[in-house]
């Protein structure tokens, strides 16, 4: 085992920030899911907008250059302000906003075709505890059988984080005893275990892919900063 066990395991609020860069990430690159007003995340003063970072815009207000100013200076920004956005060139092509450019990874497989709806737990058909799109996406990976279900073992736990009432101190503690439980499996199945570390962080980015889900599990997290568990020993993979 690279994970000691019997080691008590902090929840700590790394996570937590970690949320916080997300929700701003997804602003950008087109994971709001069209109901953005159920988020209570309120970005910084003079911090660009969703919608200017997908168009090439930006959302804070640009003072306009002084009658005095020659007609071909470049417009004054107001103090704090971003700078506004650059003028097309003539003859040099527009390139296309970053939300286009995710829906053409998408289309070209070469990004994974997520799940944006305002659900949070989103589409489940055949009610395994894994949302669809993610699902589909573990059952591609070039990996063994006990490989694959450690990892949906990780993502139906992950996923059991946005839909549980984080007022639960019970649920709280249950839940990272899962995520544990996970890890552990994970850890006995994939080695060396940074393959697993690094296909466990695009799940967790995956199931935090609106706005909505990204909120939920700040809530998570910041609930249960400072609860500890200890790390399980022997076989932990569900069967």
């Amino acid at each position: 085992m690279r994970i000691a066990p019997k080691v008590e395991f902090a929840l700590s609020t790394v996570r937590w920030a970690l949320g916080t860069v997300l929700i701003a990430s997804l602003a950008a690159c087109g994971g709001d899911s069209g109901n953005s007003g159920s988020s209570n995340y309120t970005a910084p003063a003079g911090a660009p907008t969703a919608a200017g970072l997908t168009t090439g815009g930006v959302g804070a207000a640009s003072v306009p250059a002084a009658s005095s100013a020659p007609a071909s200076a470049a417009p004054i920004s107001a103090p704090g302000a971003p700078p506004p956005p650059s003028m097309p060139v003539p003859g040099v092509a527009t390139p296309p906003a970053l939300r286009e450019q995710i829906a053409a990874l998408e289309r070209s497989g070469a990004y994974p075709a997520l799940d944006r709806s305002s659900d949070v737990a989103g589409p489940d058909a055949n009610r395994n505890g894994v949302r669809d799109d993610i699902e589909a996406w573990i059952n591609a990976q070039p990996i063994t059988d006990l490989q694959r279900k450690a990892l949906m073992q990780s993502a139906r736990a992950l996923q059991r984080t946005l839909i549980l009432d984080v007022k639960d101190k019970t649920a709280l503690q249950k839940s990272g005893e899962e995520i544990l439980a996970s890890t552990n499996c994970g850890d006995s199945v994939f080695s060396p275990y940074a393959i697993f570390s690094h296909l466990l962080g695009k799940i967790e980015a995956m199931t935090a892919n609106t706005r909505e889900r990204a909120v939920r599990y700040m809530q998570y997290n910041a609930a249960s900063s400072g609860s500890s568990t200890t790390l399980p020993n022997g076989n932990t993979c569900e069967p």
